[in-house]
């Protein structure tokens, strides 16, 4: 059972979340968050000390169902599969309302904008650190091929994200992107990288 103190957190982190996407990172201001979630600037500080830890707070409750998806990737279990159910997990989550509010901040901000790297460092960047070492392991048990675990990593990704790209771009999520063809999709794309990375 959450206490009221998480409540109230967690009400701060919603109201937070709905101003850095109407006004993106730079042009929001901890005043309007803290009458959003009909509270006290005094309140907001002794949750957050600035807006940039807020921040960080926003993109965790926004990546909770990402960081999850990781979890599937476990060294020793069967390669395919895992890569399987990985990569659908990545691909839902992607594509789900959180996420795309994140992106939505983070493409709202601007090239100047600090989010951006923000963003890279506590959230793509770690991710896929956890994918290279899942590599790694993998390559070290020689079920994959001796190469660069980061490099693999970064192809595996690419391989996933390449036919759902538009969607993201246009948000046109069921058209090009639906639900019930993702495990295909997921599937061709594990054949591939296993045809290129499998160990011989």
């Amino acid at each position: 059972m959450r206490t009221k103190s998480e409540n109230k957190r967690q009400g701060l982190v919603a109201a937070a979340t709905e101003v850095f996407v109407e006004r993106g990172y730079e042009a929001a201001s901890m005043s309007e968050i803290s009458a959003r979630a009909g509270g006290s600037k005094a309140t907001l500080y002794n949750y957050f000390p600035s807006k940039e830890a807020l921040f960080l707070d926003v993109m965790r409750s926004l990546t909770t169902e990402l960081s999850s998806a990781y979890v599937k990737l476990q060294p020793g279990g069967d390669l395919e599969e895992m890569l399987r159910a990985f990569g659908v997990a990545f691909l839902d989550s992607l594509f789900s309302p959180q996420l795309r509010a994140l992106h939505a901040i983070v493409m709202g901000s601007g090239s100047r904008s600090e989010v951006g790297k923000l963003f890279y460092e506590n959230g793509p960047k770690t991710g896929w650190t956890r994918l290279a070492n899942f590599m790694a392991a993998e390559m070290e048990a020689g079920r994959l091929r001796q190469a660069s675990p980061w490099t693999a990593a970064m192809h595996f990704h690419g391989l996933l994200q390449s036919e759902c790209q538009a969607a993201m771009m246009t948000g046109l999520i069921d058209e090009l992107a639906p639900a019930s063809e993702r495990p295909g999709r997921v599937a061709e794309a594990v054949r591939v990288f296993l045809a290129a990375y499998g160990a011989q």
